[in-house]
């Protein structure tokens, strides 16, 4: 039976880890990681003299490093300089224990988004909004100079993940009345998806927050990582883990801090993405059994009132 492709191809030990970062950077003090999380794409460690690398859990994850730098390059350019970006500074090749390309970026200060005190929301929503809206005004022909494509829903992957996605959604009846609302709505729609013909932006295409580092006294935003699905596409996009992780409310007070005008469509398009996007996450952390209670919020917070109409 083949993996799935979210699934490691190898595990990852911490040993592991510290013999690869030895054997290809003898000067980076490996001696205690600390192990700062395993996601879809990398698991990621951080070496006791602030260096972070991020080891691909699929051989297909080590080629986007280098389109990944080009990425932090251009980001890097426009955002404002209190923002962090990761840069990719080391570049370590396949080493015993090891079968991939590793890459280490610099440790960038501070805690997660949903690690901030609720006290300081309207001042982080309104970072995320300038951030955001910096962004995106980022010119198109720079971004495609750069190597960032447009978004293609015929790509295989992507289709694959939104019809597994669908599938799956029907398993998960019963499972917390609270979600059966989303279910019946899911179970209406049908592919191909319509697809969105408006105007492109850059956009991170994965904000969610865990990739917006924050100075926990203040809220504000010091750093935005993980860029390896930078494309090039609708901007209600970077929207839509706002929307799931602190509800329609929050995202409402990040849009006034937005400097860029929304069109017409603008939020009936989050809505549909962040129910549709939503669901298809809780299927996924369903099938591994990974912090369901999160993506059940995360549903809740998509479907609830207050969205718009």
């Amino acid at each position: 039976m083949n993996s799935l492709p979210w699934e490691p191809d190898r595990p990852l030990t911490a040993q592991g880890a510290r013999a690869a970062i030895a054997a290809r950077f003898p000067e980076v003090d490996s001696r205690a990681l600390e192990h700062l999380g395993s996601g879809w794409q990398f698991d990621v460690y951080l070496t006791p003299d602030g260096w972070v690398f991020r080891f691909p859990r699929r051989a297909w994850i080590a080629d986007l490093f280098e389109q990944e730098r080009r990425v932090h390059e251009l980001v890097s350019r426009f955002l404002a300089p209190k923002i962090a970006v990761p840069k990719i500074e080391l570049m370590g090749e396949p080493a015993e224990g090891f079968p991939h390309r590793f890459a280490g970026h610099r440790f960038i200060s501070g805690v997660p988004a949903d690690a901030v005190d609720a006290d300081l929301e309207v001042l982080l929503a309104r970072e995320i909004g300038e951030a955001l809206g910096t962004i995106h005004s980022i010119p198109v022909g720079d971004a495609r100079a750069a190597g960032v494509a447009e978004l293609d829903m015929d790509e295989p992957g992507r289709k694959d993940w939104l019809e597994r996605g669908l599938d799956r959604a029907s398993q998960l009846r019963g499972y917390e009345p609270a979600i059966d609302p989303a279910l019946d709505w899911v179970a209406d729609l049908s592919l191909p998806l319509h697809e969105y013909d408006g105007p492109v932006r850059v956009i991170h295409h994965d904000l969610g927050p865990e990739h917006l580092i924050v100075e926990a006294k203040t809220g504000q935003l010091t750093g935005i990582v993980d860029w390896t699905d930078t494309i090039l596409g609708d901007a209600a996009r970077d929207f839509v883990g706002l929307v799931t992780w602190r509800g329609w409310g929050f995202t409402e007070e990040v849009l006034r801090s937005y400097r860029l005008p929304l069109d017409e469509g603008f939020r009936d398009r989050l809505r549909f993405m962040a129910r549709l996007i939503s669901t298809i996450w809780l299927t996924e952390a369903h099938s591994h059994g990974i912090d369901i209670a999160r993506y059940v919020k995360g549903v809740r917070n998509a479907f609830a009132a207050g969205s718009a109409s």
